[in-house]
This record gives C-alpha cells, sequence and structure tokens, in this order.
C-alpha cells in the first residue's frame, strides 16, 4: 500500500514540478518584455512616420521594425517551447487562450506594417493596432502571475506585471503626444487621453511599489528623480498650455519623442533587472525543492532503522487550515517514524498554508483588477462610452458614494 509519506514526497514533487513550469513561463515573460519594448518603439516611430515626418524618419522605422520583428519571432520560439497537451486546469487554459491572441496577431503584423508604409492607416488607427497587439502580450504575462505556486514568486510577478502596464501606458502617451505635438495643439479630447494615461501609470506604479522587493522599489525611487522625469513634466505642462491660438512649433513631436523615449528606455532597464530576479528567484525556489526531496528521501531510510516499539506520546492530528484538532482516542502509541511522518506533515501543512496566504493576497489585487476592467467594458458597451469616460465615470460614482472603485465594479456588474 502506498504510505503517508509516498503521497507527502508527491506533493512535494508536484511542488518542483509547478516551479520548472514556472521557470520556464519566466523565460517566456522576458521574451514577452523584450518584444513589448521593441513593438512600443516601432509604434513611436510610426506615428511621426503617419504624422508628416515620414522622409525623414522613414529608415528609423524600418530598422525598429526588423528590430520588433526579430524580437517577435524570439518569442514565437518560446511560444513553440510550450507544451500543449500537458494538463487543461483552468489557469493553463486561460493561459494557452492569451498566447493563442497574441499569436495571431503577431502572424497579422507583416499586413499592418504595409498598410503603415502605404501610409493607409492614420497615425490614430495605427496606434490601435498595435495597442491592441501589445495588450494581448500583456496579458499573457498577467495569466502567468495568475497561475504562479509559489507566494514569492506570484509577488515578483504582480510587480513586474504591473511595472510592465505602466511601462505601456508610458509608450501610449508618449504615442499621442506626438499627435498632439505635431498639430501644435492639444484638444480637450486629446489632453483628457493624457490624463488619463498619466493617472494609469501611477496607478500601476502603487501595485508594483506594494508587491515588488524593497531593493527594487528604492532602485525605482532613484531613477524618478532623474533629469528625465523633470522634463517629461515640463513637456507636459507645455501641452496643457496649447490652445488654437497659441500653437507651438511641430519640432517639439520630435523633443517630446525623444524624451519620453529616454524615459521608456529607463524603465526597460530596470523591466530587465526585475525579470533577471524573477528568473532567478524561480532558480532558488527549484533548487530548495530539489534539496528538500533529497533530504525527505534520506530521512526515511535513517527513521526506518528507529522504527522499533516505543513508549510515546499519541500523535497529534490537524485539519487542511494546520488547526490542532486534538489526539485520537484510537491512536496508540506509535513508532519513531510513524511520529516523526506526522511531524514532517504537520510541517508541511504549515508551509502550504502559509504559501497559499500569501498567493492569495498577490491574486486578490489581479482579480480586483479584473473586476475593474470587466466593469469599464460594461459601461463602455451599454453606454456608448470611450475607455477613459468609463474609468471617469466609475471614479465619479465612487466618489460620490463614499465607496471604493472595486465595489462600484461589483455593483456595475451584479446590475449588468
Amino acid at each position: 500500500m502506498t504510505s503517508a509519506f509516498d503521497f507527502m514526497l508527491a506533493a512535494r514533487q508536484g511542488e518542483l514540478q509547478a516551479l520548472q513550469n514556472l521557470a520556464i513561463t519566466s523565460e517566456l515573460v522576458s521574451a514577452v518584455s523584450r518584444a513589448i519594448h521593441a513593438l512600443q518603439k516601432e509604434r513611436g516611430f510610426t506615428n511621426l512616420y503617419l504624422g508628416g515626418f515620414s522622409q525623414k524618419f522613414a529608415r528609423e522605422l524600418r530598422q525598429f521594425s526588423q528590430c520588433s520583428e526579430s524580437a517577435a519571432v524570439a518569442l514565437r520560439g518560446c511560444f513553440d517551447q510550450m507544451k500543449l497537451d500537458s494538463g487543461c486546469h483552468a489557469d493553463r487554459i486561460r493561459l494557452l487562450n492569451r498566447v493563442a491572441l497574441a499569436v495571431y496577431l503577431l502572424d497579422d503584423l507583416p499586413r499592418l506594417r504595409h498598410k503603415v508604409h502605404d501610409r493607409l492607416l492614420s497615425a490614430s488607427d495605427s496606434m490601435q493596432s498595435f495597442t491592441h497587439l501589445i495588450n494581448a502580450l500583456l496579458a499573457v504575462v498577467f495569466e502567468a502571475a495568475d497561475t504562479a505556486v509559489d507566494p514569492q514568486i506570484t509577488s515578483a510577478l504582480v510587480a513586474l506585471f504591473n511595472f510592465m502596464q505602466s511601462k505601456e501606458l508610458a509608450g501610449q502617451e508618449r504615442a499621442t503626444g506626438v499627435v498632439g505635438f505635431v498639430e501644435g495643439y492639444f484638444d480637450p479630447q486629446l489632453l483628457n487621453k493624457m490624463h488619463f494615461l498619466q493617472e494609469g501609470q501611477r496607478r500601476c506604479l502603487d501595485v508594483f511599489a506594494e508587491f515588488a522587493a524593497p531593493e527594487c522599489t528604492d532602485a525605482w525611487s532613484e531613477r524618478e528623480q532623474s533629469d528625465i522625469t523633470v522634463q517629461i513634466d515640463q513637456l507636459r505642462r507645455m501641452a496643457e498650455r496649447t490652445k488654437p491660438d497659441a500653437r507651438v512649433g511641430s519640432e517639439m513631436a520630435e523633443i517630446w519623442f525623444d524624451v519620453a523615449s529616454q524615459r521608456m528606455d529607463m524603465m526597460k532597464t530596470m523591466e530587465d533587472e526585475l525579470s533577471e530576479r524573477l528568473v532567478k528567484l524561480c532558480a532558488e525556489k527549484i533548487e530548495l525543492a530539489q534539496s528538500d526531496l533529497e533530504d525527505h528521501g534520506a530521512l526515511l531510510k535513517r527513521l526506518e532503522l528507529l522504527d522499533e516499539p516505543s513508549e510515546f506520546p499519541t500523535a497529534r492530528l490537524f485539519n487542511v487550515q494546520a488547526v490542532e484538532l486534538g489526539s485520537s482516542p484510537a491512536d496508540t502509541p506509535g513508532s519513531q517514524l510513524s511520529r516523526s511522518i506526522l511531524d514532517l506533515l504537520h510541517a508541511q501543512t504549515l508551509r502550504l498554508q502559509a504559501m497559499n496566504d500569501e498567493i492569495e493576497f498577490a491574486r486578490h489585487a489581479l482579480s480586483e483588477r479584473k473586476t475593474i476592467e470587466r466593469a469599464k467594458g460594461e459601461l463602455m458597451v451599454k453606454q456608448k462610452l470611450s475607455e477613459e469616460d468609463a474609468y471617469r465615470l466609475m471614479q465619479q460614482r465612487a466618489m460620490e458614494r463614499g465607496a471604493k472603485l472595486i465595489d462600484i465594479a461589483r455593483f456595475i456588474l451584479e446590475n449588468a
């Protein structure tokens, strides 16, 4: 018959396998990060190309298109390494669906580039297409964070996802700013879009700071004190001061793009550090799990030698929440082996429960984000609102009722 110790070892072996899968996923996240950064640059230069600087930026655009294509090919290689028949649990199904959409949109990139080259798209339409692809790639990272089984890795993934999301919103702000500075004037709708993107960046960075390791938050706080941040704020204020009869020169579009690109590169450096830390953390967790398995095997052999009847206190029993239930009258004084196995089981139960609590805390942030996005989408469809207006309406309702944004989101979905 299979022993209790066999089941315990199987559980730990399952954790090890899950960690190994996470290590592969972490490598995938790094590849997604590189692809997104390349696509963000291509999107920005596309806006300049379509905004009246076609001759000046045609060569640069071709170069960045080649760079993003190379990053996309590398990412497709990571997708190809995913085992499509290794389980069908709900988290994995969601992840595979996200990957499917990303692959479909990556395959459609040549057609999009052809339209841009022939100037068959407006800057706004081009930006929307690139953003749709980038958001699909970010969704892969989101689902990867939701499948993690280790609390530290889950927190690291949540922090990385929110930082990547903040960087993407910064990229959208860069592209949107190009449109306004090319025109020389930011109309109310364009300014509203800029404010929405800036606010989104702050929200994502707040979540990043909540889940990132202290050394990571300190590193980012130090980078935010740079001159680049000051220049970005100055250009934002300049955009707000523009009027139909007080326009700025279109050359400001290049200046804005250069400064915003420096900030994006600074964020990419931080993003790389977060990705490297995630991969390293997975390696450390795998090494620890392998060590535990080896120690358990050696312990079993040693305990078998001590398996002799003895006067030993009755073993304690614990439920799945690691709460002591008390001693069972049916328990007979056990052997050294049975007592030690129960102690090991108890220790493992405590550890797993602590891990589960931490994972649930990290996943709570992901769950709230899903709820808010769904509610925002509901308002966009039912009331024909833009994304910004839908979010503003939710904020307004929250302020009027003195409620949290997540509570308003839940109310909207419950009454949908």
